[in-house]
């Protein structure tokens, strides 16, 4: 959060009531970011295991299960699928 919102150039607080007033977490923004960054890195042919160290998850077991809390499938199903 402190990141976001220094390079926003505004305060942490600031940012939570702008957030609130739009309805969204920054949780809920940060998952989004990570969902659309491990798609892209999945249709770039990048490993699971590369994807899963790159967006800061400390084991790929914690990605898999993410990435099926986005999407509904299995990181390797929708690699396959865009290939």
């Amino acid at each position: 959060m402190q990141l976001a919102s220094d390079y926003l150039q505004m305060s942490e607080r600031h940012l939570r009531r702008y957030l609130l007033l739009e309805g969204i977490s920054f949780q809920q923004i940060r998952q989004t970011v990570l969902e659309r960054k491990a798609k892209q890195m999945l249709e770039n042919n990048l490993s699971i295991g590369d994807i899963s160290q790159a967006l800061g998850f400390s084991e790929v077991r914690e990605f898999r299960r993410a990435f099926k809390r986005w999407t509904g499938q299995a990181p390797s199903v929708y690699k396959n699928g865009t290939e």
